[in-house]
This record gives C-alpha cells, structure tokens and sequence, in this order.
C-alpha cells in the first residue's frame, strides 16, 4: 500500500449528526453518557486469533512487521493532518469492488488503536456486502437484537482492543432509508457511550450504492483505496465529486507487490 496523494480543505467538516432520535439512549444515561468505568460490562469482548488475521490480511496488530509499516505511515498522515482534532472521523472507501477497502480499513483501525490514549470505533457501514465480521472471524449474525446500541462488540488482539459495530440485520441488504437512519442514530449513540477519539466507517463502492454519502457526510477525511492495475483516474475523479471540495481526501494504492497486498 502506498500514499499517492494527501489533499486538505480549509475547514473542517462539523462532527454532530442532526435531528437524531436517542430518546431512549438518554433515558437510559441520563447525563447523556456512561461513566468510564461501566463502559467494559456493556460489551461483549471477543477475543482475535492472530493466525486467523494474518490469512486475511490483518497485520496491523504485529507492530514488527514491515507490512504493518504501509499503515502506520496512513495513519500518521491522517493524526497531524488533524492536529487538535477531539475525534477523527474517517471514511474507507473504493470505487469499485476488489480494491481492498475492508482490508483498508480494518488495519487502520488496528493501527490507531496502538496509539496510546486512543479509543476506536469501526463501523461496518457496508450493508449490502458486510465484510469486517468475516476478517476477524467473528459471528455473522447478532446474539440478540439492541434498537439502541446496534450490534456493538468489543475485539481484542493482543491487548489492542477496537469497537467494531455492525448493521443489526446481519444479513448482506439492500438498506432503506429507515435502515440507514438507525444505523447513523447507533453510531451517534456508540459514539456518546465510548467516547472515542477516531471513527472509522469501512463504507461499500462509492460508484456502486447512494448509501455512502451520509457517511461522508458524517467524516472529516475520506481514504480512497485504488487498486494497483484495476482503478482508473477517471473513477478517483467521480468519487472526489462525491465529497466536495472541501473534503480532506487522502488517496492511498493499494495490492502494491513489494508490500504482499
């Protein structure tokens, strides 16, 4: 993987999600959120196998390989382009299928989550084709069903842990805008339960599905994953149109050789 292109807007994009309904979240944390030391016993913990993440790819966690460096580099760029930033909130996206978004993206969430002080939140906003449950060899079908919460786990790999939330339905779908709604109003409320300081939203194609633009909408930098022999310019030029000028869009490339991807 390699960065090709780092570009910054002049302001930054606000992080608050409006007209969202928490009534009930709030009812529940009456001061709108939990106290640090409750946060462990409302999630599930789901211990990684580490030879599982290295067989699809997942190398972040192991600090000494030379592959994991590729992501440490993203990462850095993404942490001083937002200097002072309470919370990163970044969108992982592709133009077409194949380009490695998920892999993308899970890495960079591992990568951030060795940050010390960090707190990580990843979203598998893929709903037609979910994709981050099957990487790290979780279930593919929620325990029980929370209208509130969503589908939050807790994943721990070697002591790195990430907040991984998945779409209540489990099931590759096509969302209806009712769909897209509750899964914006539980990320807003995971963000309120966990308080982290970066929001990663592993999101479909952009040229494939509508369903990433409110979650551009919701990030301050959007990552593009091209595909080394496989995406063309033209198609990194439509999905810069979907952002917006303004945008922070950092383009990496990704199935370089030299780096086993």
């Amino acid at each position: 993987m390699e960065i090709i292109k780092n570009i910054s807007p002049r302001r930054r994009v606000a992080n608050q999600v409006d007209g969202v309904d928490l009534t009930e979240f709030n009812a529940a944390f009456p001061n709108g959120q939990a106290r640090h030391e409750e946060r462990p016993s409302l999630l599930d913990v789901e211990p990684l196998s580490p030879t599982f993440l290295y067989s699809n790819r997942v190398i972040a966690f192991d600090s000494g390989s030379s592959m994991t460096h590729a992501y440490d580099v993203l990462r850095n760029h993404l942490l001083n382009d937002q200097a002072g930033a309470s919370t990163r909130v970044i969108s992982v996206s592709a133009p077409s299928a194949g380009c490695g978004t998920t892999v993308t993206a899970a890495n960079l969430a591992i990568s951030l989550a060795r940050v010390p002080g960090s707190t990580v939140l990843l979203v598998d906003a893929n709903c037609r084709d979910p994709g981050m449950g099957k990487i790290f060899g979780l279930p593919q079908e929620p325990s029980f069903y929370d209208p509130i919460k969503g589908w939050l786990t807790t994943t721990d790999i070697r002591g790195i842990r990430v907040h991984l939330l998945r779409a209540a339905w489990g099931s590759p779908k096509v969302p209806l805008p009712a769909d897209l709604e509750r899964m914006v109003a539980q990320i807003e409320a995971a963000r309120q339960l966990l308080k982290p300081t970066a929001v990663l939203f592993d999101l479909p194609p952009t040229l494939n599905s509508d369903e990433v633009i409110p979650f551009f909408d919701m990030s301050d930098t959007a990552v593009i994953v091209l595909a080394l022999g496989k995406s063309k310019l033209t198609e990194l030029e439509i999905c810069r149109s979907y952002l917006g000028a303004e945008k922070r869009t950092q383009v990496v490339l990704n199935k370089m050789r030299r780096h086993g991807l």
